[in-house]
């Protein structure tokens, strides 16, 4: 038999039965809400004050922003204050009266709370604080926290639920958005091609998967640990990293975005070059570093073989006589790697002798002339390929008879063949005798790679007449070069001069010209602004051509696939002269070329051919399969041209400025590009032509067998 607490005797004394459903919530015995209940509960209160609190009770509830409601135990509304009846779009709560949430709800959010109230009766187990997601007939979707409990008769019995709903819609879409921008920032975080870390209170607190990249690490070598840690004692300037990196963050703190090479240190050991970029950033209310850094190690390497190659290209110039060669040669080599003994070997084949002209050894005198032998630079030379070998290879090859011992054995040895035009000429060799890791495959391929300059300079200077004619040669591409830029700074100034006159006038005279005459005025403009623009683009493709920017990057492509698009590209302006471009290439057909190189090439021959063809004329591209080449033919019914401008039209020196059939201006310029382009992708370039009777325009490109 369950006891009855005193409470509970006290109120069934003094309640009537017919009171059985009094309001109430919370423990059995508990009044809440019943005006008999709180009559005979609070037997000191007089009427007039339960009077008070009744109406204090409902002041306060048709007060409260929050949806306040009471529903019975089938999830009927019995009670609800203003803010639940304009929630659900009725004016007076007494609207709701009766209904259920099936009747205002969408089905989902109505099941779920149907659900809730059920568990709460038969549990007599609160809700509270529910975020829930409300779906509505009309499809709009609200948010809302709501708590739940039941409502106890004076006999401990649930009769019905007591609601609280709060609206956090508002607030839960600012939450969606900025979860929304944090995804997208992790996502920029860990898509971006640079290390990005952040550093707070002296440790990095988070970085992205390319900084591991860089380091070759895991996150728990970087997360926690000071930026100091990942770099060497003192930098290539000689600063002091620690210090020097504790001025640059505080720099950045203080408001002064900081820009910077720097050198890192991997947990190997192993340094990486970078360029690294430190701004102030306020993540939820706190002040940290992002350090974003590009490594940069490759660039360098590319930079400082690119240099090396301008000076040993240059000592061939500079130089008084042969020592002086080498000399320069032996410098600019150990720019690039450990070079302390070092040798330069050159082979005369007809004599079939081995001479060391010039040799810088810690141990070894240099080497006299010998016949070749079985050393190592003979081993070389025999191979015709680059050669790394260390202490153990060494052995090896002695014990198998493939070389001999020639003068001290060293920890690691680098010989790689000077050669001209394929032909082995000599030697380069470099050799350290304590450090097996002075070289690897690293030092193997940037010595290969500025080997066949070094052969070529020892050539050039070891053959006076082969140096006097490239001088000769040099001073003339000089010349006309200079010729040239005079022929572009004379075609570059005329469109400048109709711009500028034309401009004068309009602003001088607008209100006097007719709409005619401004709109004459303003096209011409347009023309020559537009001719301007086309030869900067050339001359930009051309100069990055001649100082060696523009990277060679052959893939085999389909010709019909940029054929289609530069035609299609070039389609308004041939519509406006009411020409007909013709394409007979056929799918499939494969060359080997630069993409955006072939773009250029086959672009300007079309515009060219459009520039020269009459209104009503035709365009062809055709092309024709040869043994190892493609030829590709682009042809117009155009003015032609004479043999002389013929002669002259891939030549720098030369002006080719003559107009189109439309008045079109220009320079020739893309025709020189033309050449360079088809040249440089192993194909030739050429023209059949006759005035009066269009032109033909050839070039070859690797076939793909």
């Amino acid at each position: 038999m369950k006891r009855k607490t005193n409470t509970e005797k006290t109120n069934k004394k003094k309640a009537p039965a017919k009171q059985a459903s009094s309001l109430k919530r919370g423990k059995p015995g508990t009044a809440l809400n019943n005006k008999a209940v709180i009559k005979n509960s609070r037997k000191n209160k007089t009427p007039g004050d339960t009077a008070t609190e009744q109406n204090l009770f409902s002041t306060l509830l048709e007060l409260m922003p929050d949806s306040i409601y009471f529903k019975d135990l089938e999830g009927r509304f019995i009670r609800a204050n203003k803010a639940c009846a304009l929630k659900h779009g009725f004016v007076n709560p007494q609207m709701l009266i009766g209904k259920s949430d099936a009747d205002i709800f969408g089905e989902e959010h109505s099941a779920e709370a149907f659900n809730d109230e059920k568990n709460i009766i038969k549990t007599g187990i609160p809700v509270l604080g529910k975020e829930e997601k409300e779906d509505w007939p009309d499809g709009r979707i609200t948010w809302a926290v709501t708590s739940k409990m039941p409502l106890y008769n004076s006999d401990g019995k649930v009769y019905g639920i007591l609601g609280i709903t709060r609206d956090i819609t508002e607030s839960k879409l600012v939450q969606e958005k900025i979860k929304e921008s944090e995804r997208l920032y992790r996502s920029l975080f860990e898509s971006s091609d640079d290390g990005i870390f952040l550093t707070s209170d002296e440790v990095i607190i988070d970085c992205n998967q390319t900084v591991l990249d860089i380091f070759k690490c895991d996150r728990e070598y970087i997360i926690g640990h000071s930026p100091a840690n990942f770099s060497p004692e003192f930098q290539p300037d000689g600063q002091d990293s620690l210090s020097s990196a504790n001025d640059k963050i505080n720099m950045a703190f203080n408001g002064f975005p900081q820009r910077f090479y720097w050198q890192h240190k991997r947990p190997d050991g192993t340094l990486v070059d970078c360029e690294i970029s430190l701004k102030a950033i306020t993540i939820e209310g706190h002040k940290v570093i992002q350090a974003t850094m590009r490594d940069i190690t490759q660039k360098l390497k590319f930079e400082t073989i690119r240099e090396a190659l301008f000076q040993i290209s240059e000592a061939a110039f500079t130089a008084s006589d042969m020592t002086t060669l080498y000399k320069k040669i032996h410098e600019v080599v150990g720019t690039l790697m450990i070079a302390k003994n070092f040798y330069i070997a050159l082979y005369d084949e007809k004599a079939g002798m081995i001479s060391f002209p010039y040799m810088i050894d810690e141990y070894d005198p240099p080497y006299p002339p010998k016949k070749l032998g079985k050393g190592l630079t003979e081993y070389v030379l025999r191979k015709g390929k680059s050669i790394l070998i260390n202490a153990q290879i060494d052995l090896e090859l002695r014990r198998t008879g493939e070389v001999e011992m020639v003068g001290t054995p060293t920890s690691i040895w680098l010989g790689v063949p000077l050669k001209v035009e394929g032909k082995a000429i000599g030697v380069i060799v470099v050799q350290d005798y304590e450090n097996e890791n002075a070289y690897g495959e690293e030092e193997m391929q940037v010595l290969n790679f500025v080997s066949e300059q070094i052969a070529q300079v020892i050539e050039r200077k070891r053959n006076s007449d082969a140096v006097k004619a490239y001088a000769e040669e040099l001073k003339q591409n000089n010349m006309t070069k200079d010729k040239f830029f005079s022929i572009i700074a004379h075609d570059l100034k005329n469109p400048f001069i109709t711009i500028l006159g034309f401009t004068d006038l309009l602003i001088s005279d607008f209100g006097e010209f007719t709409d005619d005459e401004k709109l004459y005025y303003l096209t011409e403009m347009k023309k020559s602004a537009d001719a301007s623009h086309n030869l900067l683009q050339n001359l930009l493709h051309w100069s990055r051509a001649q100082t060696g920017r523009i990277e060679f990057n052959p893939q085999n492509i389909d010709l019909n696939n940029v054929v289609t698009s530069i035609v299609d590209l070039l389609k308004p302006s041939a519509e406006r002269k009411d020409i007909e471009i013709l394409t007979y290439i056929p799918k499939n057909t494969f060359v080997s070329a630069d993409e955006d190189m072939l773009n250029t090439i086959i672009r300007n021959l079309l515009t060219n051919s459009l520039k020269f063809t009459d209104k009503n004329g035709k365009i062809g591209i055709s092309c024709e399969q040869l043994d190892h080449e493609i030829q590709v033919c682009i042809s117009d019914t155009g003015v032609g041209m004479s043999d002389k401008v013929k002669s002259n039209l891939f030549k720098l020196d030369v002006s080719q400025s003559t107009q189109g059939t439309a008045n079109e201006t220009g320079t020739g310029l893309g025709l020189i590009l033309c050449k360079e382009f088809v040249e440089n992708n192993g194909g030739t370039i050429f023209v059949e032509s006759e005035v009066g009777k269009g032109s033909k325009f050839y070039f070859t490109l690797p076939k793909v067998l």
